[in-house]
C-alpha cells in the first residue's frame, strides 16, 4: 500500500472524526437541558468550541450545572452561586475570592473523588497516606517485642507509616447523594534501625471499614456541612495470644467547614464482646478497658494557610481520670507543583497503636505525606 494512499486514508479518517465530534458537540448543546452529561466530557467539549473570551471558570460553571453527579449540582449548594459570591463580597471586601475558595476545601476534595470513581485503576485516599522515616519516642513500650531467649530492647527511634484507601461499591443506596464504601487503613511501626533484633515491625494495625456517606447542603450557624457518614469499623493488630488486640465500633462522622477551617467530629460506640475466662483463649475480649484510654470520640480540626495545612486531633474518655490523646500535624510543599509534601507529626497520649493503647506515648516524627486530609 502506497504512502500517498495511507495519507489520504488518514486524512479522510481525521475529517470524519472531526465531523462526528462536531456533530456530537452540537447534539450535546441541543439536548443540554434535557439530558445530563459526564463532567469531564463536558469540559473537554466546551474547551474545543469555546471562544477566546470564555474563561475556565465559565466552562466549569456550565459543566457543573449539567453534571449528573450530586456533588456538582447547584441545588445542593456544593458550589458557590452568584448570590453566595455577592454575600461573601459584601462581608469580605477585596478578599472575597480568597474566602470563597477557602470555604470549599472539603468540597474540592469531594469533587476530585467523584471524578475518579468510575476509574477502576484509580485508588481513592481515605485517611492520610504518609511515611515518617524517623520518629522519636522518649518512652517506648519494651514489652511490645516478644521475648525470644535474650532481652530485646526497643529503640527510641523507629519508622512509622500509614496506607489508607477507600472505594465505593454501591452508588445511591439511600438516595441520590449517598454511596456505600469499603475502606482500609494500615498503620505500621518499624524498628528499622534496630539491627540487634533484625529490624522487626514492632506493631501493625489493620482497620477495614464499611460506611455510608451522604453529600449535604446543611448549614449550622456559619458552618457548612458538606457530608456526614455512618459506618462500622474493625481494628486489630493481627496477633494471637497475649499480644492480641482488637475491637469493633459503630461510628458516625460529621464534617464542617468555614473559611479555611475544617472540623470533623467522630463519635463511636464500641460493640461489646464477652470477657475471657483465660487470657490465652482465642475467643473473647482482648482489651476490655480500651474505652478508658481511647475514649468515645475523635475531634479533628484543620486549617489551611497558603500551601500549609495545620491539624489538631483530640480524643478523651470524658472521665475524672481524663485519659486521651493529642496530635499535631503540619504538612507543607517541597516542590513547585505541590505533589511532594513534607510532614511533621507530634503525638502525646494514649491509643496511638493498639499494642500501646494503655501506655502514654510521646512521639515526634518527620517525613513525607502523599495524600493529606485537604
Amino acid at each position: 500500500m502506497s504512502h500517498s494512499y495511507l495519507a489520504k486514508l488518514c486524512s479522510i479518517s481525521a475529517f470524519m472524526s472531526l465531523a462526528l465530534f462536531s456533530s456530537a458537540v452540537l447534539a450535546a448543546e441541543t439536548d443540554a437541558e434535557e439530558e445530563k452529561m459526564d463532567y469531564d466530557q463536558c469540559v473537554l467539549q466546551r474547551i474545543e468550541i469555546a471562544d477566546d473570551n470564555t474563561t475556565i471558570g465559565d466552562i466549569k460553571k456550565y459543566c457543573e450545572s449539567l453534571s449528573n453527579l450530586a456533588i456538582y449540582r447547584p441545588s445542593k449548594e456544593l458550589l458557590f452561586t452568584n448570590e453566595d459570591n455577592k454575600t461573601v463580597a459584601s462581608e469580605k471586601g477585596d478578599n472575597a475570592e480568597d474566602a470563597k475558595e477557602g470555604s470549599a476545601l472539603l468540597k474540592k476534595r469531594l469533587r476530585m473523588e467523584y471524578r475518579v470513581r468510575d476509574n477502576r485503576f484509580a485508588i481513592i485516599p481515605h485517611k492520610p497516606n504518609y511515611l515518617l522515616p524517623v520518629t522519636f519516642n522518649n518512652s517506648p513500650n519494651q514489652d511490645s517485642l516478644e521475648t525470644s531467649g535474650d532481652e530485646r530492647q526497643v529503640d527510641n527511634i523507629e519508622a512509622k507509616f500509614q496506607v489508607s484507601f477507600k472505594t465505593p461499591f454501591w452508588e445511591k443506596p439511600f438516595g441520590d447523594n449517598s454511596s456505600l464504601f469499603f475502606a482500609y487503613t494500615g498503620q505500621s511501626y518499624w524498628q528499622a534501625y534496630n539491627k540487634d533484633v533484625s529490624s522487626p515491625f514492632r506493631e501493625t494495625n489493620h482497620e477495614p471499614e464499611i460506611f455510608a456517606a451522604w453529600a449535604t447542603d446543611w448549614k449550622l450557624g456559619g458552618w457548612q456541612v458538606p457530608y456526614f457518614s455512618l459506618g462500622v469499623s474493625h481494628q486489630s493488630n493481627g496477633r494471637s495470644g497475649l499480644g492480641s488486640r482488637s475491637w469493633n465500633r459503630i461510628y458516625t462522622e460529621f464534617a464542617f467547614e468555614q473559611d479555611r477551617w475544617v472540623l470533623a467530629f467522630k463519635p463511636w460506640w464500641r460493640i461489646p464482646e464477652e470477657r475471657k475466662d483465660d487470657p490465652l483463649d482465642p475467643d473473647g475480649d482482648d482489651n476490655p478497658d480500651i474505652d478508658d484510654y481511647m475514649g468515645y470520640f475523635e475531634l479533628y480540626s484543620a486549617y489551611q494557610w497558603d500551601q500549609h495545612n495545620f491539624g489538631i486531633l483530640l480524643r478523651n474518655n470524658l472521665r475524672s481520670d481524663n485519659k486521651g490523646a493529642f496530635q499535631f500535624d503540619w504538612t507543607f510543599p517541597l516542590d513547585d507543583e505541590g505533589k511532594l509534601r513534607g510532614y511533621v507529626q507530634y503525638f502525646n497520649g494514649y491509643g496511638e497503636s493498639l499494642i500501646d493503647y494503655d501506655r502514654r506515648v510521646n512521639r515526634l516524627g518527620v517525613g513525607f505525606v502523599l495524600t493529606d486530609w485537604l
